[in-house]
């Protein structure tokens, strides 16, 4: 019996120290100062892998360097080729497109 009352006393006093510890909330880590923020990409650069990785898919950039458009016909072209592909190109993106078209092959 007083092996039995020993191992139970032990066992009560681990359980004890296993809740009080779990218990304890620690105080809040100080927070990482931040990261300098990247330097934005030039739009124009932005606009070139857009259009190689979206438009080159059909056709490549020397498609494009063959002509001068104003950048009314280029959003003209742009919006044409987002209808061929649903959600393909989004009008986010078709937007730097055509800013690059337009800084690269505008009139």
């Amino acid at each position: 019996m007083h092996v039995r009352s020993v191992v139970l006393c032990v066992l009560s006093m681990l359980v004890l120290t296993l809740a009080v510890g779990c218990g304890k909330q620690e105080p809040p880590k100080p927070a990482a100062p931040a990261a300098p923020a990247a330097p934005a990409a030039a739009p124009a650069a932005d606009g070139k892998a857009l259009f190689e990785a979206k438009c080159g898919v059909c056709h490549g950039l020397d498609r494009a360097t063959v002509r001068k458009e104003t950048k009314e016909k280029w959003v003209s072209v742009v919006k044409d080729m987002q209808g061929k592909k649903a959600d393909w190109i989004s009008d986010a993106d078709a937007a730097k497109i055509v800013e690059f078209l337009v800084s690269q092959h505008g009139k």
